[in-house]
């Protein structure tokens, strides 16, 4: 199923789903949907308001199933990732002047996420060396570790100006810096979606566009920490999340619902962490520049 038709689907549950507007916020309500337990909707990962369905919104890690269901997707196509490993992946992950955003622990605490340098293995081509920062409340670390490529299915491209264009899987454990407060290790899946520069010598991020559902650069796992072993739900990624249930409201968009606002939300709902620079948004505080 490709974006297009995930898109679509989601808005024909809206419009099938008994008695409810897009508004509903009722996410784990088993009553108000008519479709069967086994539908697809019901598996869609970023279609949070019917996977209670299927999985229990407990469970702290959900890389393997994530990483399963997204692959399935694909079972029809052939992995390229080995064809393409001579490639150079490192722009993909990088942040720039933007984060990313994302939740750790089943209270939805807000994490964000800046990735600085990304460089690949001398001797290892599936693999690539991460340094960056996250940020949980006041509280920013250091964090450096690995990305190993999994599996890369090509796909159709809605640009015909692009040759190539894939949905890109790997698995990454990043080490905090065991100096810091409240410091762990991150460890799951990760997914993106790519498209081969104009050299053709290049992976570049697919950034294709930025509606209400899209979604991309998407890390699912855990997130452990050192000193007390306490393991927690951790998920972060460009825009909407997987797997946070009831987390998210609004109209497609990605927003925290009232009554996780409270934990590190209420700025990104209002917008007020922004400004605007030559007509583009900007983050007010670029916090990972901090020493």
């Amino acid at each position: 199923m490709n974006k297009i038709t995930t898109i679509l689907s989601c808005l024909l549950i809206v419009t099938n789903c008994l008695g409810q507007s897009a508004k509903d916020t009722s996410f784990c309500d088993r009553s108000w949907c008519k479709f069967p337990k086994d539908h697809p909707y019901h598996f869609n990962p970023y279609y949070n308001g019917h996977l209670c369905e299927n999985f229990n919104p407990q469970q702290i890690d959900f890389s393997k199933e994530y990483f399963e269901l997204q692959t399935k997707q694909y079972s029809n196509k052939t992995d390229q990732l080995q064809k393409f490993l001579k490639f150079n992946y490192c722009s993909i992950w990088l942040s720039g002047i933007k984060q990313q955003n994302g939740v750790i622990g089943l209270n939805y605490q807000r994490i964000q996420i800046h990735i600085d340098k990304v460089t690949k293995n001398k001797t290892k081509s599936d693999t690539y060396i991460i340094t960056g920062k996250s940020k949980v409340k006041d509280n920013i670390c250091n964090f450096s570790g690995e990305l190993k490529l999994l599996k890369l299915f090509l796909i159709g491209c809605s640009d015909t100006t692009i040759e190539k264009c894939g949905q890109l899987f790997g698995s990454y454990t990043l080490y905090e810096d065991s100096l810091h407060n409240h410091c762990g290790v991150f460890k799951g899946i990760m997914e993106c979606s790519v498209r081969l520069d104009s050299t053709g010598k290049r992976m570049l991020l697919g950034d294709c566009c930025g509606d209400d559902n899209y979604w991309n650069r998407t890390f699912i796992g855990t997130w452990t920490e050192y000193k007390t072993g306490n393991v927690k739900k951790c998920i972060w990624g460009d825009y909407r999340l997987p797997f946070v249930f009831d987390f998210m409201c609004g109209d497609g968009e990605m927003r925290a619902c009232d009554k996780y606002a409270m934990y590190g939300w209420q700025t990104f709902n209002d917008n007020s962490e922004y400004m605007t620079v030559n007509e583009k948004w900007e983050l007010k505080d670029k916090w990972w520049l901090r020493k």
